[in-house]
């Protein structure tokens, strides 16, 4: 049997707590819902449309260039 003391478990329900809130986070602060107003069209036109249409665009470009950069790091290491 695992014997905790009474700080130990108020610091596990804390943490818990603090985890479980960052998880719902993203949840709970969507920018709006329902059906979005530009329907697909270009932000910079008259249209009401969010920024984020492209957003996808912007998180590969930076995947590619986080995974390159990365892969140039660990050859530089290699050669010390």
């Amino acid at each position: 049997m695992l014997k905790c003391g009474r700080s130990e478990l108020k610091a596990i329900f804390k943490t818990s707590l603090l985890s479980g809130g960052m998880l719902l986070l993203p949840i709970l602060s969507f920018a709006q819902g329902g059906d979005l107003p530009c329907g697909g069209d270009d932000p910079t036109t008259s249209n009401p449309c969010p920024l984020d249409s492209w957003v996808w665009v912007l998180a590969v470009l930076a995947g590619v260039f986080g995974a390159a950069y990365l892969y140039s790091r660990q050859k530089v290491a290699k050669k010390l």
